[in-house]
């Protein structure tokens, strides 16, 4: 075990002070001298080879008491280093120089760094319980804000970074109009989305178009008002998780209005319209013929896409489909049963292939929704829908082959259904949707058939 004493030096330094040195146990036969870069008046220093304190308080008593403080400090530090040699016979007067110096220049600790913005966005993601579609939905809104940044380092605030503790209400009204207006940044920066892309790295800056109505590369898609709601929600969100996780004390929503969302009258097709769809021969366009039969299979099961991509033929259980809704899954774990009924099951023996893993075959979610526009144009299915313009927030017309799409599969499911039966329980049961949701009430319309039948029952 270590053990140390210690000695003064004979020669003084200009100021009159010696050193103190430190002798410690090595071996029986060796003490290693230390040099302490410790300095006093040899005045002070007493006949058990120690410093002695005066008693009169004063500024020399504090000097003095601070240095048998370090002094003490010294030799503990020592005495611990040498606990953690193994080969006591290769140590030197070296060996204590450097254990000295280290311990007058300790290693600096690595200093943790400050979380920015999207460091505390990443933890929302990783600490914050999130469903799959959330995460992707968040995702694109922190690609949005980064964007932001480089936008406005593009256009003046070089050094601009956004910073939590510091965000404004100012800053939150630039960045909505930034997200309403993407489409123009991209015109006249197209070199931010080289370095963020909208959606894939496809943006050429040097890409001109031969019109105005060419669509560029990359080029981000007008949002509508409700989608700007959305993000901003979402952004306020995580604020706020920001604020009861302790990482700000700054919330600028507290003051900051977003935008409700606008909803129209739910646009679905009858079952007439369907079994007119169903029944158009396509043989001239195939591809849009199977896509066509899949958009009815929908129409027949009542699914959101994300889950109907899902599908196996695991899926198909005692002539029904049976799966846990994609959206919901997080919150609660609900398996929702549909009965196939005969032209779900004809159209699921047309496309049955052992070799394919996918219940049928499907195509990119894009390319599925095109298909669907071009199959009820073949049909004439082109009546007049009146529909919200999310840019105005004004109703228009529009004919319905126009605004057809894979979603309007779920609505028409639900709402043909909710015409007969009228109890949004018994229909939420078959499209996954939880007693009282309020997101149900927009797939179900309240039709002038449905009115009349209700004033009837006043007679």
């Amino acid at each position: 075990m270590a053990a140390t004493t210690y000695l003064l030096t004979k020669t003084a330094n200009s100021a009159g002070e010696c050193q103190i040195i430190l002798r410690t146990y090595i071996r029986h036969d060796y003490r290693m001298r230390i040099q302490s870069r410790i300095w006093i008046n040899p005045k002070r220093w007493g006949k058990k080879n120690s410093i002695t304190i005066p008693a009169t308080p004063g500024e020399e008593q504090e000097q003095l008491i601070e240095k048998k403080e370090l002094l003490l400090k010294l030799t503990r530090y020592i005495e611990d280093e040498l606990k953690h040699v193994e080969d006591k016979s290769s140590l030197d007067r070296t060996w204590g120089e450097k254990k000295v110096a280290a311990f007058y220049k300790p290693a600096k600790a690595t200093k943790e760094r400050v979380k920015d913005f999207f460091d505390i966005a990443a933890d929302y993601l990783t600490k914050h319980k999130l469903s799959e579609s959330r995460i992707k939905h968040f995702n694109v809104l922190i690609r949005c804000i980064k964007r932001y940044e480089l936008y406005k380092r593009a256009t003046g605030s070089r050094s601009f970074k956004l910073n939590i503790a510091t965000l404004s209400y100012d800053q939150l009204a630039d960045i909505e109009y930034f997200l309403t207006n993407e489409r123009e940044v991209f015109k006249s920066h197209p070199e931010i989305y080289d370095a963020i892309p909208y959606l894939t790295k496809q943006s050429k800056k040097t890409y001109k178009p031969k019109k105005e109505s060419d669509k560029l590369k990359g080029m981000p898609k007008e949002r509508g008002q409700n989608y700007i709601s959305d993000m901003m929600t979402r952004f306020r969100s995580f604020i706020i998780w920001a604020n009861d996780n302790e990482y700000t004390t700054n919330n600028p929503f507290k003051n900051y209005s977003v935008g409700e969302s606008v909803y129209g009258t739910p646009i679905y097709i009858s079952n007439d319209e369907r079994k007119k769809l169903y029944e158009t021969d396509m043989s001239d366009i195939p591809s849009v013929a199977v896509q066509r039969d899949i958009f009815v299979f929908q129409c027949l099961i009542g699914c959101r896409v994300s889950d109907l991509y899902k599908f196996t033929w695991k899926n198909v259980i005692n002539g029904a489909i049976e799966y846990i809704p994609k959206k919901t899954r997080e919150d609660r774990v609900q398996t929702v049963r549909v009965p196939l009924s005969d032209t779900a099951k004809e159209i699921l023996e047309r496309y049955r292939d052992p070799h394919r893993e996918s219940l049928l075959p499907f195509i990119s979610s894009q390319k599925y929704n095109d298909n669907i526009k071009e199959a009820f144009k073949k049909a004439d299915l082109d009546r007049m829908v009146k529909v919200i313009d999310q840019r105005t927030r004004q109703e228009v017309q529009k004919p319905i082959y126009e605004v057809a799409s894979s979603h309007m599969a779920r609505r028409s499911f639900i709402g043909n259904i909710y015409k007969q039966v009228k109890d949004p329980n018994l229909v939420g049961a078959l499209s996954g949707h939880k007693e009282g949701s309020k997101a149900f009430a927009r797939y179900r319309d309240i039709d002038e058939d449905m009115k009349k039948e209700l004033i009837g029952f006043l007679e």
